[in-house]
């Protein structure tokens, strides 16, 4: 159970603050959102991320719960992942839909000896401490780079505010320069000459962090520049691009299927990213994270891998018992037959009948895209959700609701700036590069989906001594 003591004292004692002394909390709350702003927290380049006088105040204890959950998580996924790919019946029978993809799969990336060369695990923290795995996220880590600006740009909005509450000094989020330094150790592990890194983006444009990446991979000397996937081309052995060498690629990558509503590799990938797809065959040059990552370690029926009798066998007696305890029950949404608690159930049916439960999401999409929790859905919502549809696979998975915090949020009057406590959900995002937890980021939010691409606050983090 992760203790959450110090996060509510916090928070009870911000709201009693904002209440007597409303003036003294704008000024903290300016200077935060000063911080952030100075610091190029911004979500998509579009927009300025705002800022919440909020943190999550772990223990040590706390900090070593997490780092033993993500990474034995990692573990296991890392053997589920071997075990999909190397029977491709067990791909076609989980990850059919990817099965354009299937040439390109199974190599893994120069330099590292795990398919994921980053991982972000995202949880719930239930009003009791359980901490429950929603998601694995290996295609797109945002936050990796914004965390510790929050954390920073938060801690001397805090000392303004003269609490009794000692929250910490220490950063519990994921260090802002953890994944360049990682990625170039890749890139060195590998042997290869070092030449201009490539921030690789494809036809969705997404470039969340990008420019904070392109800035720190500079103060170590190196060039990094934003390099359309479709602009690539392998020549001479070599990935180039505008006839410049590449050695190493952070994939800004969402493949999906064929014919996603949302982002996706449409129809014709193999011939747009021709160059790209060849270098990555030659296993010349280091790309993280790989379409193995990006693809089936994305997508969450690997969840449901995790509890596939045959699989669960091969793990140990305590693998087994993590993933009952950590991971929710997930399975996709299908017209058939499946189990849970032991039982066999016909899916559909029960998926109706059960509503408040269960959440419906996209099993290949990010952001809060069209995941319907059953419990805040209406009727004529949640039977749109459970329709079945080719062009975006969906799972099932156990609703587990997050605790809510009292979080003192700005809103305008037409006098001046007041604030109201508004109970906001809490999610955790474990942060894990090459195998090993290096920190989390927060997320707050009045809705139960707690996306920054929606209402969703990321808020600091903080680690007693």
């Amino acid at each position: 159970m992760l203790d959450l003591t110090r996060t509510r004292d916090l928070h009870t004692q911000l709201a009693e603050v904002a209440a007597a002394d409303p003036g003294r909390f704008a000024a903290a709350t300016d200077t935060a959102q000063q911080a952030l702003r100075a610091g190029q927290a911004n979500f998509e380049r579009s927009r300025a991320m705002p800022a919440a006088v909020s943190a999550l105040a772990l223990e040590q204890e706390g900090v070593a719960q997490l780092a033993a959950i993500s990474e034995s998580l990692h573990a296991i996924v890392e053997r589920a992942l071997d075990w999909v790919l190397a029977d491709e019946g067990r791909l076609l029978r989980y990850f059919g839909e990817h099965q354009r993809l299937f040439p390109y799969l199974g190599q893994r990336t120069p330099g590292l000896d795990t398919w994921q060369g980053y991982s972000r695990y995202d949880a719930v923290v239930t009003d009791v401490g359980e901490v429950k795995i929603i998601e694995l996220n290996t295609c797109c880590p945002a936050g990796f780079c914004h965390g510790e600006i929050f954390s920073a740009a938060v801690q001397p909005a805090l000392a303004m505010l003269d609490l009794d509450a000692d929250v910490g000094e220490t950063f519990g989020t994921i260090p802002q320069t953890a994944l360049i330094e990682e990625l170039l150790a890749v890139e060195q592990a590998a042997g290869l000459e070092p030449n201009l890194i490539g921030l690789v983006n494809d036809e969705n444009g997404l470039e969340n962090e990008l420019e904070l990446f392109a800035g720190l991979f500079a103060e170590r000397g190196r060039e990094a520049v934003i390099a359309p996937a479709a602009e690539l081309g392998f020549r001479n052995g070599q990935l180039q691009l505008a006839g410049r060498t590449l050695s190493l690629t952070y994939n800004k990558i969402r493949i999906s299927t064929a014919d996603s509503p949302n982002h996706n590799w449409a129809a014709g990938f193999e011939q747009r990213y021709a160059g790209f797809l060849e270098a990555l065959a030659s296993g010349t040059v280091v790309s993280v994270n790989n379409l193995t990552a990006a693809t089936i370690a994305e997508n969450k029926v690997l969840l449901t891998v995790l509890a596939d009798e045959t699989f669960a066998a091969e793990l140990s007696p305590s693998e087994r018992q993590l993933v009952a305890d950590h991971v929710l029950w997930t399975v996709p949404l299908a017209d058939g037959k499946t189990t849970r608690n032991g039982e066999t159930i016909n899916l559909l049916p029960y998926v109706r009948a059960h509503r408040e439960q269960l959440v419906i999401k996209p099993a290949n999409e990010g952001r809060g895209f069209r995941v319907v929790v059953g419990k805040f859905a209406t009727a004529e919502q949640w039977d749109a959700a459970c329709q079945i549809r080719d062009d975006l696979p969906c799972v099932v998975q156990e609703y587990a609701e997050s605790v809510r915090l009292p979080v003192v949020a700005p809103r305008q009057d037409e006098a001046a700036a007041i604030f109201a406590v508004q109970p906001m959900y809490l999610t955790l995002a474990l942060g894990i590069i090459r195998g090993r937890y290096r920190g989390l980021f927060s997320r707050v939010s009045p809705e139960p989906i707690t996306n920054v691409g929606r209402a969703g606050l990321v808020q600091a983090v903080f680690v007693s001594r």
